[in-house]
């Protein structure tokens, strides 16, 4: 006799799997971003499961993502490993970020300029700000990254969003390991970009934008080099 399950035990499991999922995901990418795995270090199923006492299904889930979002690679032979961060693969991403975040922002003011609602950029202002505050610099990095996502959030443009979801990935482990900029300078720079946003100066956040990417370029880059 087949026994018949449930529908809520049914969504109960899969809810359970995605929970799972979630948390290796974060679980593993925390660990990239603060170093603990670093560039070329494999990452195994196995010792994932045992840290976190998972099955290797979430595992199979949460690795996707996160080669998706330029943060392992799957390599023949080796399986997953982090992600390289070398100089070459740094510049790509500023190649890629001053074309994207520009129009980023371009759209994100306009659609301001239409009389959508800024809150939720200005909101991210704030706690960057309160980051900024607190001379924590994981906290700073995190905030910072928050920030240029609540832009990309308010341009409104879904392909745009998959586009940048790599770069993301990526500007969010750079900032933690280019952490050396002032960050009073970096915070100035995201306030005159989120007013010039929100007021709907469609060129002149444009033009912030741009500057932003080529100066953080300019003092990164040595940095690394």
């Amino acid at each position: 006799m087949v026994e018949k399950v449930g529908t809520e035990e049914v969504a109960g499991n899969l809810v359970g799997l995605v929970s799972h999922g979630e948390r290796v995901y974060e679980w593993v990418r925390d660990r990239i971003i603060d170093g603990s795995l670093p560039t070329g270090s494999r990452v195994r199923e196995r010792e994932v499961a045992e840290e976190l006492g998972v099955s290797r299904i979430p595992i199979r889930e949460a690795f996707p993502r996160l080669e998706a979002e330029g943060y392992i690679r799957t390599l023949p032979r080796r399986g997953a490993v982090v992600a390289p961060m070398e100089l070459a693969d740094v510049i790509e991403l500023f190649d890629v970020r001053a074309s994207l975040e520009v129009l980023a922002a371009r759209l994100a003011a306009t659609r301001c300029a239409a009389g959508v609602s800024g809150a939720a950029l200005l909101a991210a202002l704030d706690t960057a700000d309160r980051a900024v505050e607190s001379s924590d610099e994981s906290r700073i990095a995190d905030a910072t990254s928050d920030f240029h996502d609540s832009v990309v959030e308010l341009a409104g443009s879904r392909l745009l969003q998959d586009l940048l979801l790599p770069v993301q990935g990526r500007v969010k482990r750079l900032f933690h390991i280019a952490s050396e900029r002032d960050d009073g300078d970096v915070h100035r720079e995201h306030r005159d970009l989120c007013d010039a946003i929100v007021r709907g100066q469609v060129e002149r956040a444009a033009a912030l934008a741009l500057a932003h990417v080529e100066r953080s370029r300019a003092e990164t880059l040595p940095l690394l080099a």
